[in-house]
């Protein structure tokens, strides 16, 4: 009787909501539909009581993790695959305990992936004796002179901070150094064999990069802080106009993404300029007669040149800012950085700091270079070109014979380019390898030559086809928009589009894995959900596992809460990251916006609308590769840098070939003939390189005229390694008494006495010092 009044209630209530809901009323249609909608929903609810609680569980699978136990005590997670033998397992682990300095180990096995996990972690004077030998830039005190000083332990009270490791390291660097201390693990006479067959390994050299590499080791990432990383899904991923909050960025991913979204974002804003222009220059050539429009031709190409020159000095400027306010801006020399974790060689000892270190002679890097990597170069770069010169060819018999739908050919080229970049990159990647590079630096710079030039013949060869063989500049005009638009849309559904979906797909299987057992009758509430949700681990009815740390067997109460257990629903965080998508790095989006630079400045004159498309493209770009940083892919292990590095050096050569390129379109497309009519072959041929020269000589002037460094920068940086040198020598500390300005890299002598703090009664005789402070800099969104 009860159910039935109720169900009357309901009825009633849908009645009254309908009756409402009249002309007579003054509702508005939107109002009458939502009446509806929620009417019906009653009524479903109604009748299918469990649907609507297992229907969104099932269909948010994203909400396992927002909802999942959180990891504590873990820094690094090394995944290994389910395949791999105990005995292996085992190894690695006698390895990692023996490691000096020593790290905490705990085993745990995944109940949805039956995967075993090293969840790693280190104690706090092992994290500062690492952070001192890596030389981590640290603030320091105000009293102390202020600015960055590369940390030292002895001199910990004088850092911004510190009084304990926890609060003077984030959580970015304590998963860095914890990867430093794990790639320090080599492997020593008689380790060879431990890993067959999947991996031979050499004296000397780095276990887990090396694991990594070859498949023993699935993955290997730091764990999400989840309420930085929601901090930042607020700030950066849920506003589409407010500036990105680089510091923050910095502070979480490391400087070196931060760089590459403050560059995007400087990019960005700079393309507004052409954008316009283009914009305006697209208007007018629609009413101007033919003379006015020669003459903005020549115009519009020269200013493309120019702006180009112009973007590039000023990121100089501002990248040199952001590095000096992130602390990186003097970096140590290479011959002190040590090697790569995959530098491989026989095991000597370095003329420099006196420490184990592998050898490789140059001759053999400089022999394969010459003798193989470039021969597989030019058969590479021949190759694409060649198929690119065929496919063209075909296109111009289906433009004959077919004439319709004339943009299908091109769309299919946009995709043989991207197959080609795919399969290259592989064989980039492997002859780099070959060359066994000492630096990490060095290894990307020369990645960076292999693959950029490739992408260069590939996306631009049928570009110039068009331009310079046909001379057909509408042709040239539409293979640049399809090119650029294709290009772009193929970029965004590969970058995150169809990891995004993929992703949702794994959570959604662990989902039906972990709450498919439960009965349709039986299934809980949304509260009940949550609280299964929250529910921490028990110690009964948890999957098998092993529970190691340092070879001692962990104690229930030292449990950690980093494993699933099936049989209470919970599902822990460590292994919900493990099925996210691993973050691949900054190389693919630094190449995709250098071919996009490319089609900006080298063929823009024949499509100005190109800088309105890239600049609508990196917009979402923007806000596309944030989210598939706090959504899609693991955290990624943050980097140190003070530049982009050779995409600078890159981008500075796309703008020279462009000066050739728009003065070579300018002599062949008519307005030269056009604009001096009278003009001989020779005479058109000597005003193009005149006018080459022109150009080429302006963008020198503009690069010297614009220093690297702005003034106040210069300023800011004397001033504070003064005030520095005035605190060193009022307040009587020996702290910098070896290293007295950030640049300075000797080691510190570990034969020091440890400095005491001065005394109060000291105070009244020191000089006041006053700290200048950096001013704000202006965000780039």
């Amino acid at each position: 009787m009860e159910g039935e009044e109720n169900m009357g209630n309901a009825d009633k209530e849908d009645y009254e909501s309908s009756t409402h809901s009249t002309p007579q009323e003054h509702k508005s249609f939107a109002e009458m539909a939502k009446d509806k909608l929620d009417s019906a929903g009653r009524e479903l609810r109604r009748r299918l009581p469990m649907a609507g609680q297992l229907g969104a569980h099932l269909m948010h699978p994203r909400r396992l993790l927002l909802h999942s136990t959180p990891t504590q005590h873990t820094d690094v997670v090394l995944i290994f695959p389910k395949s791999l033998p105990d005995s292996m397992l085992l190894w690695l682990l006698q390895k990692l305990r023996g490691s000096r300095p020593r790290l905490r180990v705990c085993v745990r096995q995944h109940a949805t992936t039956q995967c075993s996990a090293f969840y790693i972690t280190a104690d706090d004077d092992v994290l500062l004796q690492t952070a001192e030998e890596v030389h981590l830039p640290k603030l320091l005190k105000p009293e102390f002179g202020g600015g960055y000083k590369e940390f030292t332990v002895r001199d910990m009270h004088c850092f911004q901070k510190g009084t304990s490791a926890a609060e003077l390291l984030n959580s970015q660097e304590r998963g860095a150094l914890v990867k430093h201390v794990l790639e320090a693990a080599r492997a020593e006479p008689g380790d060879e064999h431990a890993l067959e067959p999947a991996l031979t390994l050499r004296p000397g050299q780095s276990i887990v990069p090396a694991c990594v590499s070859r498949g023993v080791v699935a993955s290997m990432f730091p764990l999400h802080d989840r309420q930085a990383l929601e901090s930042l899904r607020k700030k950066w991923v849920k506003t589409l106009f407010a500036p990105q909050p680089l510091d923050e960025i910095s502070e979480y991913f490391g400087v070196k993404i931060a760089m590459y979204f403050a560059w995007l974002g400087h990019y960005t804003q700079s393309l507004t300029v052409p954008a316009v222009v283009g914009f305006i220059f697209w208007i007018w050539l629609g009413t101007a007669n033919e003379n006015w429009k020669d003459i903005a031709y020549v115009l519009f190409s020269l200013f493309n040149v120019l702006w180009a020159c112009v973007y590039l000095e000023t990121w100089k400027r501002y990248s040199n800012v952001l590095a000096y306010k992130w602390g990186t801006l003097d970096q140590r020399d290479d011959l002190l950085v040590e090697p790569r974790p995959l530098f491989q060689g026989e095991m000597g000892t370095s003329l420099v700091t006196g420490r184990p270190e592998p050898q490789y002679a140059p001759w053999r890097r400089r022999m394969w270079r010459h003798c193989v990597s470039f021969p597989v170069m030019v058969v590479c770069l021949s190759v694409a070109a060649a198929a690119t010169t065929v496919f063209l060819r075909a296109m111009d018999w289906w433009e004959t014979r077919i004439v319709y739908f004339t943009w299908i050919p091109r769309a299919f080229l946009a995709i043989i380019i991207a197959i080609e970049e795919e399969l290259y990159a592989r064989i980039a990647r492997w002859l780099n390898d070959k060359e066994n590079y000492r630096l990490e630096t060095k290894y990307e710079n020369h990645l960076i030559v292999k693959i950029a030039l490739f992408q260069f013949v590939n996306s631009f060869m049928s570009l110039f086809y068009i331009a310079f063989y046909l001379q057909d500049m509408d042709k040239l005009k539409e293979q640049l928009a399809v090119l650029l638009i294709t290009r772009q849309l193929i970029g965004n559904l590969k970058e995150s589009a169809l990891p995004y979906l993929i992703e949702n797909l794994r959570l959604a299987k662990i989902c039906v894995d972990v709450f498919g057992a439960i009965s349709p009758s039986k299934a809980p509430t949304s509260t009940q959900l949550t609280e299964l949700f929250d529910k921490k681990t028990d110690s009964s009815g948890g999957s098998p596992e092993i529970s190691l740390i340092n070879g001692g067997t962990e104690k229930d109460g030292d449990r950690r809460d980093s494993e699933p257990v099936v049989g209470q629903k919970v599902i822990h965080q460590a292994e919900l990251e493990s099925q996210l998508f691993k973050y691949e790095g900054t190389f693919c989006e630094y190449l995709e916006m250098l071919t996009q630079l490319g089609h900006v400045v080298l063929f823009s004159s024949a499509f100005p609308l190109a800088a309105v498309c890239a600049l609508l493209n990196n917009a979402a770009e923007v806000r596309a590769d944030a989210f598939k940083l706090c959504h899609v892919a693991q955290r990624p292990f943050a980097e140190r840098v003070n530049t982009i590095g050779s995409w600078q050096h890159a981008m500075e050569c796309m703008v020279g070939v462009a000066v050739l390129v728009n003065c070579a379109l300018i002599g062949l497309s008519g307005p030269v003939h056009r604009l001096l009519p009278d003009a001989t072959p020779a005479q058109t041929v000597l005003v193009i390189v005149a006018l080459e020269h022109v150009i080429l000589v302006t963008v020198l002037a503009l690069r010297m005229a614009i220093p690297e460094i702005p003034g106040w920068l210069a300023t800011e940086m004397a001033k504070v390694e003064f005030q520095r040198r005035e605190a060193i020598k009022n307040a009587h500390a020996p702290l910098m008494s070896e290293c007295t300005s950030q640049d300075d890299v000797r080691p510190p002598s570990r034969n020091t006495a440890t400095p005491t703090t001065p005394k109060q009664n000291d105070k009244p005789e020191r000089k006041k010092i006053n700290i200048g402070k950096i001013p704000e800099i202006p965000p780039f969104s």
